[in-house]
């Protein structure tokens, strides 16, 4: 049975029923109540998708996963992502909202507007390494409610957008101090992409930390990286060839890690015997590396929470703060690639 059944059993127009079901006061009390005698004894169930088109809500969640295909692909199974991508989807669902998941570039963010002008969805989450500063604030001159996972680029987010913040300053100074309780000595750093704030920020805390405990960062002792599993590779033969191999080495990021410890290993160099290498992010891979990655856990699932909870809260207009803005730190996981200084010196490159 649907709505015509009933508006036909009542004697009304079908829009006289739907008016019932979203509480209109246009609704005679004789005929509301008339209405919905027969749909209770008809165990009638409203439609919830048409139930939303006449409230003109789609109680719809765009999650946008934008990549620069000129640079990196990013997928939904992406390492660092898919664990936002899945909670974020499931956040949403908990308070009740469909997410309709697009994968678009950098190049042609237009599909994006469609979709609110449209009215397909009620807002939407930007999932993303790219700069979207310029999209974001297009959306927002639109009024189109938005948030972003990623803040590498908005360290400073408009006060409207929901963006998590990751305080990569002082999380990076922890993996420091870390290697520096350890007794180490000669440490160095391979860097994400230092256009990105997250990266910068990073290599800021670490080289603060290493100052404030009389070990200046040389820059010989810096690799420019940009994130990706190569960048680890090439710092590590960089090293070598230079005969400069670190006792401990901090890596922007886990991918980053990946690829030291792979390069380390074609080299026939112990890890942590000659070197100690921690990571950034706690992938789920890092733990099955050999030897398992000593790293900073992002809490990422968290975060995606918070940003879902925030968006959803400005939709439903409650105040943000009900959503909480709290600064995220990353945390130590300590696992089997560090160890003292000098644990076998004979290794260690001088």
């Amino acid at each position: 049975m649907d709505s015509f059944d009933i508006a036909r059993l009542a004697g009304v127009s079908r829009k006289t029923v739907q008016r019932v079901l979203n509480n209109s006061s246009q609704v005679k009390p004789e005929t509301r109540e008339k209405v919905l005698r027969i749909m209770e004894e008809h165990r009638y169930e409203p439609n919830a998708a048409a139930r939303r088109l006449s409230a003109r809500k789609s109680h719809t969640i765009g999650l946008f996963i934008v990549q620069d295909a000129s640079k990196y692909t990013l997928h939904t199974d992406d390492l660092f992502f898919g664990a936002v991508i899945g909670t974020l989807i499931s956040r949403c669902a908990t308070h009740g909202y469909n997410t309709l998941v697009t994968l678009l570039d950098i190049a042609d963010p237009e599909p994006l507007f469609s979709m609110y002008r449209q009215k397909s969805i009620d807002g939407g989450i930007i999932v993303s390494w790219s700069d979207l500063r310029e999209v974001v604030a297009r959306m927002r001159e639109a009024g189109y409610e938005v948030g972003v996972f990623d803040e590498g680029y908005f360290r400073n987010p408009p006060a409207d957008v929901p963006v998590p913040h990751l305080d990569n300053y002082r999380s990076a100074g922890e993996a420091a101090r870390y290697l520096i309780g350890l007794g180490h000595k000669r440490l160095a750093i391979v860097t994400g992409d230092m256009d990105n704030d997250t990266a910068r920020e990073r290599y800021r805390g670490f080289a603060d930390a290493l100052r404030k405990h009389g070990l200046p960062l040389g820059a010989d002792a810096v690799y420019y990286g940009r994130f990706t599993e190569e960048d680890g590779e090439r710092a590590v033969e960089h090293w070598l060839g230079m005969g400069r191999l670190p006792e401990a080495l901090f890596c922007s990021n886990d991918l980053m890690a990946y690829g030291a410890l792979k390069a380390l290993a074609r080299n026939r160099i112990p890890v942590p015997e000659a070197v100690s290498v921690v990571g950034f992010d706690d992938l789920l891979i890092s733990q099955y590396t050999h030897p398992p990655l000593t790293t900073m856990k992002v809490p990422r699932v968290e975060m995606a929470v918070q940003v879902a909870d925030r968006l959803i809260a400005r939709l439903e207009k409650r105040g943000e703060e009900e959503a909480g803005r709290e600064v995220f730190m990353a945390t130590l996981v300590e696992r089997s690639s560090c160890a003292p200084a000098g644990s076998n010196d004979k290794n260690r490159q001088k």
